[in-house]
């Protein structure tokens, strides 16, 4: 019995030597790359001052970039979610108030935007740049011009912490803990005009996340709160239901849409031809093939 459980013994410990292996090397790796600071020549775009411009950052930040769902509905910060094993995830406050970042210039804004950086060189966690880095100068400055003008809130954010659960996700390709990693940083921006078309749809599909949960191709993950988008899947809807979707959170069928899972409640503030283009672009991509 005696050597029967040291071997036992024995085993456990083989096992959790294994397990102490992994979560170290697991950490070497992923701490080298949260350590990395990045040296980016930024682009001095200049923000916006006038009430046109204004209106418009107020829209892509609002509606498209869905930029308070992660910074709170003051800009002042928000913790996203604070877990131990998974870590903590938590949108910076924006304003020139107390924890804010009113010491960023363009520079720094169009670094930390388009390319996921932080004024020191820190790459941003969870920050969306891959899907803004495709904005054009005058969308951003309209963009900063905005948040520039929001009212000082006093409100420090706790440090974002990542945990081994979050490690692991990104190590394995599954989560977009820095995107700063999968931006090409010297591509050339060209937005297109914007008007009911396939190319301003994809924009504004980009702009807005929408391959973050649906896809890079947005045919879907297998999961069901990010269904397939493509004619596969929407094959019997029509532009009417899409607008329906969008604006009312309410499927063909007649089944609702989480808010929580879908941000209807937000993206169907889109202007008509926004949607309108968003649908063409949709209903242009072949899904995948079934056999």
């Amino acid at each position: 019995m005696s050597r029967w459980l040291r071997r036992i013994g024995y085993g456990l410990a083989g096992v959790v030597s294994l397990l102490v292996l992994a979560v170290a090397v697991l950490y070497a790796i992923t701490s080298s790359d949260l350590r990395r600071r990045y040296r980016l020549p930024g682009v001095p775009v200049p923000a916006a001052t006038d009430s046109s411009s204004l209106a418009r950052g107020k829209h892509l930040v609002e509606v498209i970039g869905k930029c308070q769902e992660c910074h709170g509905e003051d800009y002042g910060g928000k913790v996203m979610v604070d877990a131990p094993m998974f870590g903590r995830l938590a949108g910076r406050n924006l304003t020139r108030g107390r924890g804010g970042i009113g010491d960023y210039n363009d520079e720094d804004w169009e670094r930390a935007i388009r390319h996921g950086v932080a004024k020191d060189g820190r790459p941003l966690i969870f920050m969306p740049s891959e899907a803004y880095t495709v904005m054009g100068d005058a969308e951003l400055a309209a963009v900063v011009g905005y948040l520039r003008a929001r009212p000082p809130v006093d409100r420090e954010t706790p440090a974002p912490r990542v945990g081994p659960i979050a490690r692991a996700l990104y190590l394995g390709g599954n989560f977009p803990l820095l995107p700063v990693k999968v931006i090409d940083h010297d591509a050339t921006r060209r937005p297109p005009v914007p008007g009911v078309s396939v190319e301003y749809g994809k924009y504004l599909a980009t702009l807005g996340g929408c391959r973050s949960c649906h896809g890079s191709d947005l045919a879907g993950t297998g999961d069901p709160a990010a269904p397939d988008l493509t004619r596969s899947r929407l094959a019997a809807w029509t532009e009417a239901d899409f607008f329906r979707s969008l604006r009312q959170g309410q499927r063909p069928d007649g089944s609702v849409v989480d808010p929580e899972k879908m941000p209807w409640l937000r993206s169907g503030r889109m202007t008509d031809d926004e949607i309108r283009a968003v649908w063409l672009y949709i209903r242009s991509l072949p899904g995948r093939r079934t056999t």
